[in-house]
């Protein structure tokens, strides 16, 4: 019974060995985009009927290409359950190149309806959450009034590893702190120095005056960092060295810009963040930054990119990013 509620979605056997290379050579020549997009679809939405829907296609169809599919690979890619179809592990495998080779595609639409219809280019931006603040926060609308031909496609820098990064997302641009490693071919541009900040709500008492000693803030709760990170380990430095009997701290240890805001909002805690990150949300009104001997100088933020690749929309972009960054960043 078991064996009859999970089984192909395209009932085949195939018995052949296929090396790798060998499959290459098939993708080439016969793999769709098509085939591509279905299998994300059908991946995310779990459902040969939605799937349909949602690509504007029929059943049968979609059954169809999903079979040319797996005749390729000459594997199973999906198995039907009770409630709609799942990836085996191979559909699990494909699944990430899949996605990849539908976002380039996509990427690559936009840059030749871009260049053919406007004249101009795209640059991709990638910024850390630092880097967003002190390069890019409250400058987009000049550089559109700039550039009206150049298109920036601006998302967030995800993990902590540069190289990895940049071969993934293939950015023309990475706003970041300054690497302690370079990745091979690319050069780094310093534009904002920045410091690590003592902030707090408006709302939290050591708001009215603006400033906190030593003492004073040993006597807080502090939202916490990750082990290891610049923050964490300069908290703990505080702690040690000016006998703090112990870190006060909320339960949580936060990575996420948005809720460390909402959790610091509730006028609890104290929060040790780059001031980078804290000029979008000086800028509100809402939190203030505090005068106080913890703040600390740390890496500058700049942009890294690659001489070599550049072409002029992408150095047009960095002139504009390092034009007067440091006056930015001082600002906050």
């Amino acid at each position: 019974m078991g064996n009859n509620l999970l089984k192909p979605l395209i009932s085949e056997t195939y018995t052949s060995m296929l090396n790798a290379s060998s499959l290459r050579n098939r993708f080439m020549l016969r793999a769709k985009f098509r085939h591509m997009q279905i299998l994300v679809v059908l991946a995310d939405l779990g459902s040969m009927r939605r799937a349909a829907q949602h690509l504007n296609m029929t059943q049968p169809a979609i059954s169809q290409m999903v079979a040319e599919l797996e005749r390729l690979v000459e594997v199973d890619l999906f198995l039907r359950h009770a409630r709609g179809v799942r990836l085996t592990a191979p559909g699990r495998e494909l699944l990430p190149a899949a996605e990849k080779i539908i976002s380039t595609i996509g990427d690559a639409a936009e840059r030749v309806t871009n260049a053919s219809q406007n004249g101009g280019d795209i640059v991709h931006v990638a910024a850390s959450a630092s880097a967003l603040g002190a390069l890019l926060h409250g400058r987009m609308a000049e550089f559109a009034a700039q550039h009206p031909n150049t298109l920036l496609q601006i998302s967030a820098l995800e993990g902590t590893s540069t190289g990895s990064s940049s071969q993934e997302a293939s950015p023309d641009l990475i706003c970041l702190r300054e690497p302690a490693v370079l990745p091979e071919g690319w050069s780094f541009v310093d534009c904002a120095p920045d410091q690590l900040s003592v902030v707090c709500h408006k709302s939290h008492p050591l708001a009215e005056t603006g400033s906190a000693s030593l003492k004073e803030l040993g006597e807080c709760a502090w939202l916490m960092h990750r082990v290891g990170s610049i923050a964490r380990n300069h908290l703990e430095y505080l702690a040690e060295a000016n006998g703090w009997t112990e870190i006060k701290s909320c339960r949580i240890n936060l990575h996420i810009p948005e809720l460390t805001r909402e959790i610091l909002s509730t006028g609890q805690y104290l929060a040790l963040l780059p001031g980078s990150v804290l000029r979008p949300w000086i800028s509100t009104g809402e939190f203030i930054e505090l005068a106080t001997p913890a703040a600390e100088p740390i890496a500058p933020l700049g942009v890294l990119w690659q001489p070599d690749r550049a072409g002029p929309s992408t150095r047009k972009v960095l002139d504009f990013l390092r034009r007067d960054a440091d006056l930015l960043t001082a600002q906050v």
